[in-house]
């Protein structure tokens, strides 16, 4: 009997290699589901306006076409299998709510786990975004683990990592969650047990978005094993006096000199201490697609899960839709007389040079050679990002495959973790954080929240501003001056002694 209970653990704990191999039942049902889509009639709106009701046909339809007539899984898939070395494991949940063993489930849990050579590793655990997926950290993970693919100079330019990439419970491949309270807790829970099973009892973490709010949970209940986060693009709330009366004197000695005498800006840049717009100036601004309209989808899709994903569940395209809309609403708008008229993506026009653009793309992607406009170029920092129809598939199809409701329902508990108000937001974390900060300078948009007033929840150990927009994702739109910033912050960080790792780590077993 002992033997056996043994063998049950051993299999539970044990790590296996997996290869994403949808099966074509399901790829000829996705076909026929596109085939019969039923497009919406709109309102004829002149160009400028076209976003402001939400994604255009005029943008979609072709997108459609190209998935109907052009658009390979298989191709995409094989590609994803031999550029991410991928995994799965069983971990047990408990539910937070329940201290019986009823309560106890296991998910299997995918994940990418790629091992530097390099002695000086430190291991990496990356956090995806809503409506990402493991497949965010393609672009970054081969420059990650070996630091000589994109050279760099100053603190940290050889700093190497071991990445792991693990998908949160009901995302991509990893199994849902049927707990209704399965949250951000929960998730750092998993993948704080995905890094013990490999064999990392010390990690550093990053993440943005909803993925960085992964972290945060991270760096609150695992702060003995996760030492440091870097994040880009965070969003913080303004300091009370009562709250945090330092961080709020600061503040406002930095918007009374307007951050520009040095010893009293306290990290704040001119940009950040500007008067903001008023409560009914930002109600009118939500009309066309500027900056409110972005961070007001999210609660949308988290407000009735259920209610939603009856027919995201159902139509591909309409998750297609949504994407679009995500995409355009959190792009930074460059002119305030066009409205965010060019899309971030590719107009029907452009869809004509599709197979050379995924050419490029595709050789881009895996050429270890740093990209062929200089990260200092200022034509290049200023440039939007230009998603290629198959990137919008690819991503689409990675919530259309598992479907998107346990997505949605895990969005809607997050929602609620982090609610501005509650101790999750509002506790200090003494973690060491950095902070990439991907805004264009004339962008019309709405402005980050400043940077410096995370410092009334977090030790801001690490601040970078870049000129560069990348909004949706800097892993995919900026890659490479995000890896820079990776290793300078935590090569930074570690030289500093804000936190110490033990080298080097033993590989664990994979099968």
């Amino acid at each position: 009997m002992t033997g056996t209970v043994a063998e049950a653990q051993d299999q539970l704990e044990a790590v296996e290699t997996y290869s994403m191999h949808v099966s074509s039942r399901y790829l000829d049902l996705t076909q026929r589901k596109l085939q019969q889509t039923r497009l919406p009639r709109e309102l004829a709106l002149p160009e400028q306006r076209r976003w402001e009701w939400g994604t255009p046909k005029a943008v979609l339809e072709p997108l459609l076409d190209y998935w109907l007539e052009t658009y390979d899984w298989r191709t995409q898939e094989a590609r994803f299998n031999s550029s991410l070395p991928q995994y799965r494991t069983t971990v047990p949940v408990r539910s937070p709510s329940s201290d019986t063993d009823e309560a106890l489930q296991t998910l299997r849990i995918h994940f990418v786990h790629k091992r530097s050579k390099h002695q000086n590793a430190i291991p990496l655990l990356f956090c995806h975004a809503w409506p990402a997926s493991f497949v965010e950290v393609q672009k970054i993970i081969d420059a990650l683990t070996d630091p000589h693919s994109l050279p760099s100079f100053g603190a940290g330019a050889q700093q190497a990592f071991h990445v792991v990439a693990p998908s949160v419970p009901g995302f991509g491949f990893s199994d849902a969650s049927s707990v209704e309270d399965f949250g951000l807790v929960d998730t750092a829970f998993v993948f704080d047990k995905v890094m013990e099973r490999l064999g990392y009892d010390q990690y550093v973490a990053h993440g943005t978005g909803w993925g960085f709010k992964v972290c945060r949970a991270l760096a609150l209940g695992h702060s003995r094993r996760c030492l440091a986060i870097h994040t880009a693009n965070p969003t913080f709330t303004e300091p009370t006096f009562k709250r945090s009366p330092m961080v709020y004197l600061k503040h406002r000695i930095a918007r009374w000199t307007r951050a520009r005498m040095p010893c009293l800006s306290f990290g704040y840049v001119p940009a950040e201490v500007q008067e903001q717009p008023s409560a009914s100036e930002q109600q009118n601004s939500t009309a066309d697609s500027h900056g409110p309209i972005g961070p007001t989808l999210t609660p949308l899709y988290a407000l009735r899960p259920q209610t939603l994903a009856f027919s995201l569940c159902d139509s591909p395209v309409g998750l297609l839709g949504g994407l679009l809309d995500l995409i355009h609403t959190h792009a930074p708008s460059l002119s305030p007389v066009t409205s965010r008229s060019r899309s971030p993506f590719l107009s029907p026009v452009e869809l004509e040079m599709q197979g050379q653009n995924d050419q490029i793309r595709s050789t881009a992607a895996s050429d270890p050679q740093p990209p062929p406009f200089s990260p200092r170029d200022s034509e290049y920092n200023a440039r939007i990002y230009t998603w290629t129809p198959t990137e919008v598939l690819n991503w689409t199809m990675l919530q259309w495959l598992p479907g998107p409701e346990a997505s949605l329902r895990w969005l809607r508990r997050a929602t609620l973790d982090s609610s501005p108000t509650s101790p999750f937001s509002t506790s200090y974390c003494p973690v060491p954080l950095g902070i990439s900060s991907f805004q264009a300078r004339n962008s019309c948009s709405a402005p980050c929240t400043p940077l410096m007033w995370g410092s009334a929840s977090w030790r801001i150990a690490w601040v970078k501003r870049h000129q560069r927009p990348a909004t949706v994702s800097p892993a995919w739109e900026a890659p490479d001056l995000l890896v820079l910033d990776m290793r300078e912050c935590f090569g930074s960080m570690l030289s500093a002694g804000m936190f110490s790792i033990n080298f080097p780590f033993q590989e664990t077993p994979q099968s």
